[in-house]
């Protein structure tokens, strides 16, 4: 199994990962891009009292994964269905190899339990070449489609690319954005004497602002909206997202979102955050 370019969708029958097929797939149409929706599976996955052919796994595999193309073509132009032996982090990332999204949903059965809370989240997150989008499982009614795209940015590599990102979906999706920053309720200023803690939240708007202006230029159709908001990142994005499509955000920051996708910041957006959440990263050159 080799990766090709699109979009890929891991999907193991489970409900959060049928509302992944579903995002992925329209996801794809928007980029006008193929679909590859890919199942994980291993002999070690299938222990029981019983033993199980391979012959047998495989085919429950394909079966598993036929399903699953299925609902994408609901959607979807061009899809592939794809097998793969081994644990769901080599799996996926074989399939997204050349892709330029990888989905899953947030809790899953079988080759893709435990993807967002378990270790499989960190590793996907860590070592896939494209963002990773985790979408939460509820009725498509509750997609809010006409909220807007919100973006966490920190400076960082990472959150940089999260920003770029933003911009292409809210472009895709003709979506309004709106790019944050968390700003500490009692700044530290003295490294900086000069300024005092109301110079230096303007600074930081300033910076967002500067930040955003190339893209704004390269994307003049999305509708921008900066903000520089006071509270814990956890805070900050969660209330910036109550009513968005989705959330954006880096896989390691600086300042305000540092740590998000391996601490507690994480855990909050993937628990509570309604919207799916896009994870995007620092090139690998980037310190």
């Amino acid at each position: 199994m080799s990766g090709e370019r699109g979009v890929v969708v891991g999907y193991d029958g489970s409900p959060a990962s049928e509302a992944a097929v579903r995002w992925a797939a329209a996801a794809a149409r928007l980029r006008g891009v193929p679909l590859t929706v890919a199942h994980a599976w291993d002999v070690y996955g299938a222990a029981g009292p019983l033993a199980i052919p391979v012959g047998d796994l495989v085919a429950a595999a394909e079966q598993v994964v036929g399903e699953g193309a299925d609902h994408a073509r609901e959607t979807a132009g061009e899809v592939r269905a794809v097998i793969g032996r081994g644990g769901p982090t080599p799996v996926l990332l074989e399939a997204a190899a050349e892709a330029e999204l990888v989905v899953v949903g947030t809790r899953g059965r079988g080759g893709f339990a435990g993807l967002v809370l378990g270790s499989t989240a960190v590793e996907l997150a860590s070592h896939a070449s494209a963002p990773v989008v985790v979408v939460r499982d509820r009725p498509a009614e509750e997609t809010r489609s006409g909220g807007p795209v919100v973006v966490g940015v920190d400076g960082s590599a990472a959150s940089l690319e999260a920003l770029a990102l933003a911009f292409t979906e809210a472009d895709l999706r003709g979506a309004d954005l709106v790019a944050v920053t968390a700003w500490p309720a009692e700044p530290e200023i003295g490294t900086v004497p000069l300024l005092d803690a109301g110079s230096l939240r303007e600074f930081a708007a300033e910076r967002l602002d500067r930040l955003a202006e190339p893209l704004r230029d390269k994307y003049p159709g999305v509708r921008v909206r900066t903000e520089v908001v006071t509270g814990s990142p956890r805070e900050v994005l969660l209330g910036a997202a109550e009513d968005a499509r989705l959330i954006v955000v880096g896989s390691r920051g600086h300042g305000g979102f540092r740590g998000l996708l391996l601490g507690s910041v994480s855990h909050a957006l993937l628990h509570h955050a309604d919207a799916p959440v896009a994870v995007a990263h620092a090139p690998r050159d980037a310190g």
